[in-house]
This record gives C-alpha cells, sequence and structure tokens, in this order.
C-alpha cells in the first residue's frame, strides 16, 4: 500500500472542507469541532456532493439538497429518513509527518 497525501495539517481549521479524487474515488476531506474527517463526497440519498453542503457544529454535515445531515461520526442520518438511509462512507485517515492522508 502506499500512502498518498491529501493536506498539509497546518491548513487544516474548523470549517475547512476539500473535495479530492484518489483512483476513482471521489472524496471529502473536512475538519468540523477539531475533529478530521474523510467521506466520500456523495450525499448517500441523491448523490449529490457533500462538498456543496454544510458542516454544522456538532459533528454534523448537511446536504444542500434537502437539507439531511449526517453524523460524521458514525456516518447515519438524522431526522425522519434516519433508517432509510445508507451511511455515509468513510475512510481512515492516515498521517505521515506534517501531511494527512489515506493508504491505497
Amino acid at each position: 500500500m502506499a500512502f498518498v497525501p491529501l493536506e498539509k495539517l497546518s491548513r487544516l481549521h474548523d470549517g475547512y472542507q476539500k473535495a479530492v479524487t484518489v483512483g476513482r474515488h471521489n472524496l471529502l476531506l473536512l475538519q468540523v469541532d477539531g475533529n478530521t474527517y474523510l467521506i466520500e463526497n456523495r450525499c448517500p440519498h441523491m448523490d449529490v456532493p457533500l462538498s456543496q453542503g454544510v458542516q454544522v457544529p456538532g459533528g454534523l454535515i448537511r446536504c444542500r439538497a434537502h437539507g439531511i445531515e449526517f453524523n460524521l461520526e458514525t456516518g447515519k442520518a438524522l431526522g425522519p429518513l434516519a433508517n432509510q438511509l445508507d451511511s455515509l462512507k468513510k475512510f481512515t485517515l492516515v498521517y505521515d509527518g506534517d501531511q494527512v492522508g489515506i493508504e491505497m
């Protein structure tokens, strides 16, 4: 496996959001409430890119299309559709020196 750097740690801050493509994966690197996440850049409801979504305090991201909020820790949707939607696809971050990335 090879380390693929995504961003320098010094650039991360609350509200940070960056869409990246690694291989065939469209991903979203983001930081909310001091926690960094890497998720598939699509809402499981209607495939809208979550890079166009809004970060919400409490570790959430809200899809712009229908306002569905997802918990970034669990990947689960909140609200009335919670049990009907797939969870967000999450990826494990890897840290190497001053970089955050992913192993591919």
